[in-house]
């Protein structure tokens, strides 16, 4: 198997995480507070990068050879102008990677703007693109020089390429949000499920005492600052689903560690393939970026007999409390 093989299993492997489309959540200045991963050098300043001149197809890196780099370096080439990627936050990005010593081209992600990749910004993980994209904006081109052992891992070495050879990273962020719901805190309502913070960032959510309601039930817990969603659109969000009846978690982004997609198609509708159920169409249409939102959702507007997912029994009453962080 070839090292390009090899890297393009990596690349393959990093894509797996997450697939999404490209997005910018509430333009504002970056913040002071971001720590990049590295600073401009030598190595990564030699980079020059050019859009490819055929649709989805990767950036060009071009640059002298053999290129060397004496640690991680990081430049941005190119400025965006969305929000931020603080830690915690969620980036949506494409990648492609060239060998340092003779400038061939290894491997890259699909750039097909629906397929871009995820990752949630954290300076201190085990992740290269985790840490790499910490204060990323959605816009920004950044190249970065490093071994391959530390972006990919150690690899199956051979003549050409080795773990301590130098390469080009090319990432390019498509987009960028909120790291939390962000909005201001609403005063209790009635009948509301009380929904605490943890430290982590995960839903407690506690099931109002009584019987269900009979018809749809919509809670702003908190109320964003952002644009309103509109139908048609995909929002990003983090979200926990309960069931009222046994007070059981049985749907949570948050275990499987970053934001996910929600298509605002109203899957109820007469002759529908694809959308989400009723209730989640209608409690989050009109809300706005920024808002945590509690929805109750009695069976008639839940899912179908037997399509419910599993932890659902039929019938059931659902809680769903959603972090609204942006949309693509």
């Amino acid at each position: 198997m070839s090292q390009k093989t090899v890297l393009a299993l990596v690349i393959t492997g990093i894509v797996g995480i997450g697939v999404v489309a490209s997005a910018v959540a509430l333009a504002q200045p970056r913040t002071p507070v971001c720590e990049p991963l590295a600073e401009s050098g030598k190595a990564s300043s030699l980079v020059d990068v050019t859009d490819a001149e055929l649709p989805d197809a990767p950036p060009v890196a071009t640059f002298p050879t053999p290129l060397v780099t004496e640690g991680k370096e990081l430049s941005l080439v190119q400025s965006g102008e969305g929000l931020a990627a603080v830690p915690g936050a969620a980036v949506d990005f494409q990648v492609a990677a060239y060998l340092g010593s003779n400038g061939q081209f290894l491997t890259a992600s699909s750039y097909v703007p629906e397929e871009s990749v995820r990752r949630v910004a954290d300076p201190d993980s085990d992740d290269f693109f985790s840490r790499a994209l910490t204060c990323a904006t959605a816009g920004d081109r950044l190249v970065v020089t490093d071994t391959v052992e530390r972006v990919f891992g150690p690899i199956p070495e051979d003549d050409l390429v080795q773990n301590d050879s130098t390469v080009v990273v090319i990432i390019d962020v498509v987009g960028s949000y909120l790291d939390t719901a962000n909005g201001r805190t609403q005063a209790f309502q009635s009948g509301a499920p009380n929904v605490v913070e943890h430290p982590d960032g995960f839903h407690g959510v506690t099931v109002p005492m009584g019987t269900p309601p009979e018809s749809l039930q919509v809670f702003t817990l908190k109320a964003g600052e952002g644009e309103p969603l509109e139908e048609g659109q995909t929002a990003v969000v983090n979200f926990t689903g309960v069931v009222w009846e046994t007070k059981q978690v049985f749907s949570s982004s948050f275990e499987q560690g970053i934001p996910l997609d929600v298509a605002l198609v109203d899957g109820s509708a007469e002759g529908a393939s694809t959308g989400v159920i009723g209730g989640i169409f209608d409690g989050l249409v009109g809300q706005t970026i920024g808002s945590r939102v509690a929805l109750v959702i009695p069976p008639s507007a839940g899912y179908p007999e037997g399509g419910g997912p599993a932890g659902v029994p039929e019938g059931a009453t659902l809680i769903y409390v959603f972090d609204i962080l942006g949309v693509k």
